[in-house]
């Protein structure tokens, strides 16, 4: 579980920080993994025993070295495919690169399983893929949790793969030593070429970083907890990329008077002003030009990031010690959510909602929280994507949703036309200014010095013929409204980003956006329906439906909860490791009392029946209760919510690693004499969960929203339920 996450990050960085992308990594991951271990429960040799220990020792060994070799692939990437440098790469370019590059380690990966299921199978056959799990989860819990909590933002993530590698290629020479001698010496290359690496770390992720941008000079590369930061200088201008897609450029005098200006000028006297994000950028020097401002609050995420700018932009070191200025950590939403204080202007300068994490911060629920933090008159702005020109369908209809849910909020709701269309709103009525004549009185009598928000530009940029034609833009009836539940802006964006594709998704999305709510309802009944027919009296491929369910649910179940937990407390990166080893430690539990249980009376069928039936009703118990109005902001203890996090996301564990040592004792104890269970159970598993990373993530989620894909969840594992009480005894 450690190579994966170090993995992930790395490709969390090739993706751009796109939830599309990463998805793809890792459902590439796991569809491999699950490959590997079929073919390593075909090869299976019950007959040599004891060479089985060897063998894991081998794989482990070699997992060692495809670990690092992995990082550095992936970081040579845009060197060696010539990928566009600062772009999001396109679907198919990932798609296949993805493929390509965790082929290795994924098959390796999945390989191991039936080794150490056939290892185990030598004490007690009936418990030994339960057992097997069992372990895998626990030591997957215990790993992430050491990573995440000791690790992550301390070390490199080259320099913890390359540890991580060399603690592997040791574990042959303690869990049973190779007798041949070709053996022993390859694994001592092996360990050789590690150490040396290990003590080259430094030099190597230097590099390596440097592969990632082939041709530019990078000053700077920080790896913070939530991004990988890079620095480039191009002749006068610094720019700054997190997870190698641009941030920002300094100095950037337009981007910076447009994020600011036309804010401010929306007030008559603007005194107390809130920023959240961009202040390095810019725009917290650009604030503070206006005299009347004297407060300005600028909330950052990342610490790392404003580090990094002070010691390389004079401005951002400036900032830090105007005594007017005060910077805060935290996330921007739970800020609002537990400050005291109001404003008289909140500039949200934050990305767009390209995924379901920065889509809380354009949702209905928001702006309400943004509404009560205004002081009488005050205004909230923020940009999204425009066109100097017309727009196109898709992208009229996100910017009018847009403006819809802010209009569901805010009684006035104003928008300004350009590259970047401006959004005001304000809790008064009256106070918002659409006429460039008084934005211009405004300018002069705040004496700014400005070189695009100045007179001639206002006066084009806002004719009376550009501000018509946006107005009958965003006034037309809008499909839905943005809320935190129905991600619609993280919908239409993840459309948007697909329209130069070419490959289809764009035309899929749309079509099954307008599908009736009935349609995904009979499919689903209908294919379980069918599945219970076709499995009925074929216990092994029942078993194997039972476990691949199971995958399917519990890693839907986990990506929700995750997603809940963010929109509810905004700390989801750093305690990531937390709920993920919850998640495990869940199954780790599950596994080891039903593999104890399967021998008694309770086993068997109606054990089973009963864990599908548990998560049916966790789903379903998540789903009524958000249906019914429970508030997800901040209200509450925060301590009693993450432990009631931490309890789901373990009960969800619990009860998957249940399904899979309940479905391979019940194998077992029909067919004894089968063999590669444990590789085909474990295969159905990781095949289970890559529909639900995919499905939940690109589909159900942006689609249909939360609830309804909670409730689908319930209805999947309640019709596996129903499948093992139906099914023949053995």
């Amino acid at each position: 579980m450690i190579s994966q996450v170090l993995i992930l990050r790395e490709l969390m960085v090739l993706a751009q920080g796109q939830e599309l992308k990463l998805a793809l990594g890792l459902w590439a991951w796991l569809l491999w993994a699950g490959l590997g271990s079929l073919a390593g429960g075909r090869r299976g040799a019950p007959g040599a025993p004891e060479t089985a220990p060897g063998r894991l020792g081998g794989l482990l060994a070699l997992l060692g070295l495809l670990l690092p070799l992995t990082i550095l692939a992936a970081r040579s990437l845009p060197s060696l495919a010539h990928l566009p440098l600062g772009q999001s790469l396109p679907l198919s370019t990932t798609f296949l690169l993805f493929v390509l590059l965790l082929a290795p380690v994924g098959l390796v990966s999945g390989y191991f399983f039936p080794g150490a299921v056939q290892v185990l199978a030598a004490g007690a056959p009936q418990r030994a893929a339960g057992r097997a799990y069992y372990l895998e989860t626990l030591g997957a819990a215990g790993g992430v949790l050491l990573l995440q909590l000791f690790l992550i933002g301390r070390y490199a993530n080259l320099s913890l793969g390359l540890a991580m590698g060399l603690g592997l290629a040791l574990a042959p020479w303690f869990l049973a030593r190779p007798r041949s001698l070709a053996a022993r010496v390859a694994l001592a290359l092996n360990l050789l070429v590690l150490a040396a690496a290990v003590l080259f770390a430094p030099r190597l992720e230097v590099a390596s970083r440097g592969w990632e941008w082939p041709g530019l000079q990078v000053i700077a590369t920080v790896d913070s907890p939530y991004a990988l930061l890079s620095v480039q200088r191009q002749a006068e201008q610094i720019s700054f990329f997190a997870n190698n897609l641009w941030q920002f450029t300094y100095p950037d005098p337009l981007t910076a008077e447009h994020q600011v200006q036309l804010g401010l000028l929306q007030h008559p006297q603007p005194r107390r002003v809130l920023l959240l994000g961009g202040g390095v950028a810019g725009l917290g020097a650009e604030i503070l030009k206006t005299r009347t401002v004297t407060s300005l609050t600028y909330v950052e995420l990342d610490p790392y990031l404003v580090r990094l700018a002070q010691g390389l932009l004079p401005a951002a070191a400036d900032l830090s010690q105007d005594p007017r200025v005060q910077i805060i950590y935290q996330d921007a939403r739970r800020f609002l959510e537990t400050t005291d204080h109001r404003y008289d202007v909140i500039l949200l300068a934050l990305p767009e909602p390209k995924n379901a994490q920065l889509n809380r911060f354009y949702t209905r629920e928001f702006y309400r929280i943004v509404a009560g933090k205004l002081l009488p008159g005050g205004v909230f702005s923020f940009g999204l994507p425009g066109t100097e020109t017309s727009f196109s369908p898709l992208r009229a209809a996100y910017l009018a949703m847009a403006y819809h849910t802010l209009g569901q909020v805010f009684p006035e709701v104003a928008a300004f036309p350009g590259g970047q269309v401006r959004f005001f709103a304000s809790t008064g009525s009256g106070v918002l200014v659409s006429d460039p004549e008084v934005l211009v009185r405004r300018l002069k009598i705040r004496q700014l010095q400005l070189q695009y928000v100045r007179e001639y530009y206002l006066l084009q940029d806002l004719s009376p013929w550009r501000r018509q034609y946006l107005d009958q833009v965003l006034r037309q009836p809008a499909p839905a409204v943005n809320t935190d539940l129905t991600p619609r802006c993280y919908f239409f964006d993840l459309v948007l980003s697909t329209v130069q594709e070419g490959l289809g998704v764009k035309e899929a999305l749309l079509a099954v956006g307008k599908l009736p709510p009935a349609v995904p309802w009979a499919a689903l009944a209908l294919a379980t329906g069918l599945a219970g027919v076709a499995l009925r009296r074929r216990p092994g491929p029942s078993c194997l439906y039972q476990v691949g369910v199971m995958g399917l649910g519990t890693m839907a179940m986990e990506i929700l909860g995750l997603v809940l937990y963010q929109i509810r407390l905004g700390s989801l990166y750093q305690q990531l490791g937390l709920l993920i080893a919850a998640f495990m430690a869940g199954m780790a539990a599950g596994s080891a009392a039903v593999s104890h249980w399967a021998d008694g009376p309770r086993g068997g069928p109606r054990l089973l029946a009963g864990l599908q039936g548990g998560l049916a009703v966790l789903a379903a118990s998540m789903a009524l209760w958000l249906s019914g109005g429970a508030s997800i902001g901040a209200s509450g203890s925060e301590f009693w919510t993450r432990a009631g996090y931490v309890l789901m996301l373990a009960a969800a564990g619990f009860g998957g690693g249940g399904i899979f040592a309940a479905s391979a004792a019940i194998w077992h104890e029909i067919r004894p004499e089968a063999r590669a269970q444990g590789g085909r159970l474990y295969a159905a598993d990781l095949l289970g969960a890559t529909l639900g990373t995919l499905g939940v993530s690109l589909l159900v989620l942006p689609v249909w929203g939360i609830v309804a894909a909670l409730w689908m969840v319930a209805f999947l594992h309640a019709g596996a339920g129903l499948m093992a009480l139906l099914s023949p005894k053995s």
